[in-house]
């Protein structure tokens, strides 16, 4: 049974967040980002997360996801100040959803990461109520509620 979390990395200082992830005994950091080197990563670049990781969260692995980050397109109407997305969340979460089922490889979900107790989703949004990572994980324990549990937001 995998334990599936959720946390982002803003509004976190880097002692918090792998302190969280410490604590919580991660073993397996998925990054779902589109685009994990932003300027918003400071300490959570792709190119060192795997080190830091391995140093600070007792070996905890880095494994970049793009195919659960939204498209280009998908963010840039949901940040649209005025766009349809940008007022009603709901119109992003189906448009991603769909996205999922049609380009991401979430089948595969279950099968690459069974072997980790602890998986956590990782991208840049504080809280959960208008990130991808929510939709993502809700969608996995729809498809694999035999398979995975969620832990809670970190």
């Amino acid at each position: 049974m995998i334990n599936l979390f959720n946390i982002g990395f803003t509004q976190k200082t880097a002692e918090e967040f792998f302190g969280i992830l410490r604590n919580n005994k991660i073993d397996c950091l998925v990054d779902v980002r589109l685009n994990p080197n932003g300027q918003l990563s400071r300490f959570a670049f792709e190119k060192d997360l795997p080190y830091f990781l391995d140093k600070l969260a007792d070996g905890c692995k880095y494994v970049h996801r793009v195919d659960f980050a939204p498209k280009k397109e998908l963010l840039k109407e949901v940040r649209t100040k005025g766009s349809a997305m940008s007022k009603d969340y709901k119109l992003f979460e189906k448009a991603f959803k769909q996205q999922l089922e049609r380009e991401s490889k979430i089948e595969n979900f279950v099968e690459q990461f069974n072997k980790y107790h602890n998986v956590v989703l990782l991208c840049s949004e504080p809280t959960t109520e208008k990130c991808h990572r929510r939709v993502i994980s809700e969608v996995l324990l729809n498809k694999f509620s035999s398979a995975i549990k969620f832990g809670g937001n970190l």
